[in-house]
C-alpha cells in the first residue's frame, strides 16, 4: 500500500456517502488499529478487490473442471494442458 511516489496532494480524490453509523463505526476501527479512517477504507477496498479476483480464479477453475469432466477422454490431455498453461499464465500475471 506504501508508495514512495504517493502523496495526499498527488493522491486520486473520491467523495464517498456512507450510511448512518458506518462512519462511526470505521472511525472506532481506526482507532483500534492506530490508523486513519482513510487507511481503514484503503484496506476494506483492497480486501474486497483481491477477493473478487480470488473468486473469479475458483469460477474459472470450476469451470474448467466442468469442461474437463464433460470433455470425452480422448481429448483430456490436450484440453488440461490448455489449462494448466491458463493458469499458470494467471499465477505469473501474464494472461
Amino acid at each position: 500500500m506504501a508508495n514512495p511516489a504517493y502523496t495526499s496532494s498527488s493522491a486520486d480524490k473520491f467523495v464517498v456517502r456512507l450510511p448512518d453509523g458506518m462512519r462511526k463505526a470505521v472511525e472506532e476501527l481506526a482507532g483500534d488499529n492506530h490508523s486513519s479512517m482513510n487507511t481503514e477504507i484503503i484496506r476494506a477496498i483492497e480486501a474486497h478487490l483481491a477477493g473478487q479476483a480470488r473468486q473469479k480464479l475458483l469460477l474459472d477453475a470450476l469451470q474448467a473442471q466442468l469442461i474437463a469432466a464433460q470433455t470425452p477422454a480422448r481429448e483430456q490431455p490436450q484440453q488440461r494442458q490448455a489449462e494448466s498453461d491458463y493458469l499458470d499464465g494467471l499465477k505469473t500475471g501474464t494472461r
